[in-house]
């Protein structure tokens, strides 16, 4: 390295034969790799990590050594994620390691960039006046003046490669958690970047805050405006409504059991009589009323049958349109064709209106009630011809015994 040193102001392009070199190598890296997805660890980030290095080094007072180490070590620091974006540490290194031997670089100042680049990964920069320089560099670009700027470059960086989304709530926690996390060593660092990160978490906190008050007070209001909707009289409504529908469908179920039971019953019986041979062969017009049961009992054991049978009636699946899905989501016949995720997208529809609900309440009641009606036509009719089916079959065999 030269040993005058640049103003913070002047673009740092090298200042060596092997800072030149660097800068060429690590430039053709970039060349070479050209991976379009790295928006945010790019070669203009490298440079502005060395140009921070010099400025910093430069207002601490620092030695051309300590300089020249901190900032060769930059050179590499982001090449790593060119090849491994989750874990860029080895390859950082062994770019680097490649570079110095291909170089014949001094074996104790290349084991002393090593040394700066693995602390710098291993957070343990505090070790040594080269590390901090590194350390503190990296942060000010990274969360710097130009932080809010780079942000989006940053998430869309993570979406891209990683393939992970954030919503806007959870990528401003998760910057604020990496601001509260960070930390800078060098005097010139805490003086100049230290109060704008500082500014950086009372603007994102502000903001976290606000769009809590914001959905909150936005919920309270919703959820009053329903309230109102719901006066205590439609609240009664609803919930005798449902209380009702589940007794009497309770009742219908029992009812149907009983009628199985019963026709079950009795048809065994009345076989049994068909089979015994002497009744049958001494008096065979018995046979008479014993077949209009057998018929009338298996004709209601069926309608019984059908009345307590589950039927699931389906009106929306995945393919339904979102505007008419979500006006009947509350009936487990219509849910249930549905994906979660579809489920739970149709769910938050439908708590954002409260009309919305207020309707989908009012459908749901109107389906039970159409379900209990079909359990209660078919007990019907299974009753009717049990009553007259008994009846009929009583009156013939009192005609038949008598004559």
């Amino acid at each position: 390295m030269s040993r005058e040193l640049h103003s913070p102001s002047e673009e740092i392009i090298a200042q060596t034969d092997i800072a030149s070199l660097a800068q060429q190598f690590v430039l053709n890296l970039f060349n070479q790799k050209n991976d379009a997805r790295l928006v945010f660890r790019t070669y203009r980030q490298a440079m502005e990590i060395v140009k921070m290095v010099n400025n910093l080094a430069q207002a601490n007072g620092s030695t051309e050594m300590e300089w020249e180490t901190a900032a060769l070590a930059a050179w590499f620091s982001n090449a790593g994620y060119l090849f491994d974006y989750q874990n860029p540490e080895p390859k950082s290194m062994e770019l680097a390691e490649k570079f110095f031997a291909a170089h014949h670089f001094l074996p104790e100042r290349k084991a002393q960039i090593i040394a700066t680049l693995r602390g710098f990964f291993n957070d343990q920069s505090l070790r040594t006046t080269e590390g901090q320089l590194l350390s503190d560099a990296v942060n000010a670009v990274y969360f710097g003046s130009a932080f809010f700027e780079n942000s989006p470059l940053m998430r869309l960086e993570q979406e891209l490669v990683l393939n992970r989304h954030f919503g806007k709530e959870e990528w401003e926690q998760f910057q604020l958690q990496q601001l509260l996390n960070m930390r800078f060593f060098t005097s010139h660092a805490k003086l100049t970047h230290e109060p704008i990160v500082a500014n950086h978490i009372l603007t994102l906190k502000e903001r976290i805050d606000k769009r809590k008050d914001s959905i909150g007070a936005q919920g309270e209001k919703k959820f009053q405006g329903f309230k109102r909707r719901l006066s205590p009289g439609a609240q009664t409504f609803f919930r005798t409504s449902y209380r009702t529908h589940i007794n009497l469908s309770a009742i219908a179920d029992n009812k149907a059991h009983i009628m199985i039971s019963v026709n079950a019953i009795l048809i065994s019986v009345m076989i049994s009589v068909i089979t015994y041979r002497n009744m049958t062969e001494t008096n065979p017009a018995v046979l008479m009323p014993v077949v209009i049961f057998l018929v009338t009992g298996l004709s209601s054991l069926i309608f019984a049958v059908l009345a307590a049978r589950p039927k699931v009636t389906s009106l929306i699946n995945d393919s339904t349109p979102i505007d008419d899905a979500k006006r009947n989501l509350m009936f487990f016949g219509n849910f249930v064709s549905l994906k979660a995720e579809r489920y739970e997208e149709l769910l938050d529809e439908m708590f954002k209106d409260s009309d919305l609900l207020y309707g989908n309440m009012a459908r749901d009641l109107h389906n039970l009630g159409k379900v209990l009606d079909r359990k209660y036509k078919f007990l019907s009719i299974s009753y009717n011809i049990f009553m007259v089916g008994f009846v009929a079959t009583v009156l013939l065999f009192l005609v038949v015994l008598f004559t």
